[in-house]
């Protein structure tokens, strides 16, 4: 699993609206090119070229690079399979393939993957080379270690291009990726002037914590919902977790063992389709308690993940807009559930309406918060509802009467909308809520067991937001999928 060689590009347009590309680094392996060459035999064997050609190669076959003669078969054809982010490069040799591309932050990002069959690469398939995997988390790893610039126009002499030759040294020794993770690297190349541990350390925790252990967890829930306020369509949401888990213990391979539960807040939750990090050696799931066992990586990560049934709607909602293309009149409610906790660090609505001129004028009568016009855009109604619900009702309303710009009415651009028209409308609900989840998942720090035993600092934070909550409006028509029908 090795890679003949890696290449970092920047894409610019000129004045007449060419794109140009220009190489910001390069690596060749010679050691992984020798390998490529006996793999393959004299007929099929491509060798990489110069750094320019294949630069300019690159960006024929992705099409960034305008040429005279607009329609290329071999790139253009219908009879082309695609394969992204997987390319064929053309060159005057022959056809380089497999070539890994990926764009992050206005930079391509590629390498070329060692193929080890004998014979010709474009006769394998792509999941018989586990090159391909590799290079992509190497070029993950690359795209993390440049990261994005704030305003700083890469080169060839910044120094961060500069210190890509000490991280694949690192990171990928004689073209063959290991440890890619760039925080990891950055480690190692820092300790190398420490001494040498007795014990052995393994590849995925190549140098050994020093300092007091603590381990922290986040427990994040997010919710997707639609609300039709239909006798025929029915709502849909979905609840959703994450657990991230950084750990800095000592030690060569410490092992943590934690209890993660969940329980009855008002309701029965049930957690199911758990997806466990790699490090998990152990999961245990009964009742509403999973027991995982997991030699943490240096660091921070995801855990596990996981989704919730047998919960109810948080916020329930209702919404009726009628008007046209100078006027609306509208009414939304929200109820908040008994059983959800009403403190939000965030709860605020947003009304947006597409196709229309800016809101010109507003007669806006909320039970609860304030409302504003989104100064961004002057065509969104904002409802702020605040950090509580009134505890009596645990409900609030807002009645609104909106006139729209008759001179710009048709809005073109970012607030068109070639579905929102007419009574088609929806309300956007977003809230944070800390210290909570819907399902009253939960880790307990006293519980949390690390071996070999030490006094660890155990830190547990929860919160629960708002994905995507939409309000449909139940006077006009509503965007939703159905289910497939199944012949009897």
């Amino acid at each position: 699993m090795s890679v003949r060689g890696c290449w970092v590009i920047s894409v610019d347009s000129g004045e007449d609206g060419r794109s140009t590309g220009k190489t910001l680094f390069s690596r060749i392996f010679p050691s992984v090119e020798k390998r490529a060459k006996l793999c393959a035999d004299s007929d099929h064997y491509v060798p990489l070229p110069d750094t320019q050609v294949f630069l300019e190669d690159l960006l024929n076959e992705l099409g960034i690079q305008l040429t005279i003669k607009k329609f290329i078969g071999s790139r253009d054809s219908c009879k082309k399979v695609d394969q992204k982010p997987v390319f064929g490069v053309h060159t005057a040799a022959g056809v380089i393939w497999p070539v890994l591309v990926l764009e992050q932050a206005g930079l391509l990002y590629c390498c070329v993957p060692l193929v080890e069959v004998v014979g010709s690469s474009s006769q394998v398939s792509l999941i018989q080379i586990p090159g391909i995997a590799a290079g992509y988390s190497l070029l993950l790893g690359i795209a993390d270690f440049v990261g994005k610039p704030q305003g700083e126009v890469l080169s060839e002499t910044s120094s961060v291009i500069a210190d890509l030759y000490l991280y694949l040294s690192c990171a990928a020794p004689f073209g063959t990726p290991q440890n890619v993770q760039p925080d990891i690297v950055r480690t190692t190349l820092q300790a190398k002037n420490t001494p040498v541990p007795k014990d052995k350390q393994p590849a995925w925790r190549p140098v050994a914590y020093k300092g007091k252990p603590n381990i922290y967890f986040a427990i994040t829930e997010q919710i997707k919902a639609v609300q039709y306020d239909s006798s025929s369509i029915k709502d849909v949401w979905d609840l959703y977790g994450t657990v991230t888990c950084m750990a800095e213990l000592e030690g060569i391979k410490p092992e943590v063992s934690v209890p993660f539960t969940w329980t009855d807040n008002g309701q029965s939750p049930t957690l199911n389709k758990f997806l466990f990090h790699h490090s998990v050696q152990s999961s245990t799931i009964g009742g509403s308690e999973c027991r995982l066992e997991f030699f943490p990586p240096p660091e921070m990560f995801v855990l596990c993940q996981y989704t919730a049934s047998g919960i109810d709607l948080p916020i329930k909602g209702f919404y009726q807009m009628k008007g046209d293309l100078f006027k609306a009149d509208l009414l939304l409610q929200l109820k908040l559930k008994e059983h959800v906790k009403n403190t939000f660090q965030y709860c605020f609505v947003q009304l947006p309406f597409y196709n229309r001129g800016l809101i010109v004028n507003q007669d806006c009568t909320a039970s609860h918060g304030s409302v504003s016009v989104s100064p961004s855009d002057g065509r969104t109604l904002v409802w702020n509802v605040g950090q509580k619900f009134p505890s009596k009702t645990l409900e609030v309303s807002l009645k609104a009467a909106l006139l729209f710009d008759k001179a710009g009415s048709i809005s073109k651009g970012l607030y068109d909308d070639p579905f929102c028209v007419g009574q088609n409308a929806y309300a956007q609900v977003y809230f944070k809520m800390t210290e909570y989840t819907q399902t009253g998942s939960m880790i307990e720090p006293k519980t949390v067991q690390v071996s070999p035993a030490a006094k660890v600092k155990v830190t547990v934070v929860r919160e629960y937001l708002a994905s995507d909550y939409k309000i449909w409006n139940s006077h006009g028509d509503a965007q939703m999928t159905f289910a497939p029908t199944l012949p009897s």
